[in-house]
């Protein structure tokens, strides 16, 4: 009885513990965004990052920045999760660089479709404006969106979110005597 007991016992943690986290998987996956770099000049693609998160039932991006008198910095949080979204460094008179996330995912990474996801109205779109003069004045979302429109995860998350904002973030890591061939615009969006 006591044999039996015991693997009846072991039967079920094995059960318990064994290795499938699709569960765990498919809710933290459930979360995320993705960031997807425009070369400010050019308007290329130039890759991007699709980041995971825990569950929130909002997504609201806050930023800290540090204004560059010789150095400064911004960074990109989700409020919801207290977790980065972006960070870098900002140089007056050099060039600062992307902290986080450490690397971005190259454009091969990044399937594409088809048909081009139609441009949202100009309202859907949302600067993030950590700087008053960040952004030009009347900026064209326009071009923008066709540097990514093709994509297959613009595809899924305007699909699973219609409604989102589409958050855009001009980096600019030189600033003073600064040179536009290092900036790039992010467009932030959330499925």
């Amino acid at each position: 009885m006591k044999k039996t007991f015991l693997f009846l016992s072991l039967g079920v943690l094995a059960i318990a513990c064994s290795g499938d986290d699709a569960t765990t998987i498919k809710d933290s996956a459930q979360n995320k965004v993705v960031l997807l770099q425009v070369d400010y000049l050019t308007g290329a693609f130039e890759g991007g990052k699709e980041l995971i998160f825990p569950e929130a039932e909002d997504f609201t991006l806050t930023y800290d920045y540090t204004s560059p008198g010789d150095f400064g910095d911004i960074t990109l949080n989700y409020e919801e999760v207290n977790q980065p979204l972006f960070a870098g460094t900002i140089v007056w008179d050099g060039k600062g660089e992307r902290e986080f996330p450490e690397a971005i995912d190259a454009i091969s990474a990044f399937a594409t479709t088809n048909t081009n996801v139609a441009l949202p109205a100009n309202d859907t779109f949302e600067q993030v404006n950590y700087n008053e003069d960040a952004y030009p004045e009347n900026m064209s979302y326009q071009p923008l969106w066709e540097a990514v429109d093709n994509l297959q995860v613009v595809k899924e998350y305007r699909q699973s979110n219609p409604t989102a904002k589409v958050r855009v973030f001009l980096y600019t890591p030189s600033v003073g005597m600064g040179n536009p061939a290092e900036w790039d615009y992010y467009l932030i969006l959330k499925n």
